[in-house]
């Protein structure tokens, strides 16, 4: 079934939805997230309201979100790229957050009283700072990327592979299921050691 599949092309197709949508809404909340959590790390005043809300919407269960999607924004791409954003720009705001936390605060005020701008401060003192915590925060948030969207093609999509697992009912092929989950896991799994070795090049000293 795998062979068929591939060779007609619509298994290449489904993952590369699938990878798609992963790769957009990743790279929307690492985008949002790193910036939510910096303002939180710079501002105890914008910090307190934030805070405040992603705790109130981080228990949300991912899935929880699909019906709004859905009667937003239709089915199709936008509706799981949102699902995807929302399960993973909470993770790496906190972590961006627990980053700035653990710097040595006396380094961003020497750097404030020698002039340095607020964007030269982010870029040369506080983006390396948080890198270690990022990279976590960036993991953990890839993990539940690849949950969401097989539940977010099951309900709202017609391609990629929670389609593919899902049509495997409708079809009786188990194996195709079988398929279907196997990739998934091969592709988060790989993904995951990208970042692995993404940090491993930026952040020789870090082993952890």
């Amino acid at each position: 079934m795998g062979v068929e599949l591939f060779n007609r092309g619509q298994l290449l197709s489904h993952i590369w939805d699938s990878l798609r949508r992963v790769l957009v809404g990743f790279s929307l909340a690492v985008l949002v997230g790193v910036f939510l959590g910096s303002l939180m790390g710079l501002s105890q005043a914008i910090k307190g309201r934030l805070k405040a809300i992603i705790v109130i919407l981080r228990p949300i269960p991912p899935f929880a979100w699909i019906p709004l999607g859905l009667i937003w924004l239709g089915i199709g791409d936008a509706e799981a790229i949102m699902v995807i954003f929302l399960s993973a720009v909470f993770p790496v705001a906190l972590h961006t957050l627990y980053g700035i936390e653990k710097m040595d605060s006396r380094l961003k005020e020497a750097a404030l009283s020698l002039g340095v701008s607020r964007w030269g401060l982010f870029k040369r003192i506080i983006l390396p700072g948080i890198l270690p915590e990022l990279f976590s925060g960036m993991r953990q948030a890839l993990g539940f990327c690849w949950i969401v969207v097989v539940g977010a093609e099951m309900v709202g999509s017609v391609s990629g592979l929670g389609y593919l697992i899902l049509d495997s009912r409708n079809l009786g092929l188990p194996q195709m299921a079988i398929l279907g989950m196997v990739l998934v896991g091969l592709i988060g799994f790989s993904m995951d050691r990208l970042l692995i070795t993404m940090k491993k090049l930026i952040l020789p000293w870090d082993i952890k």
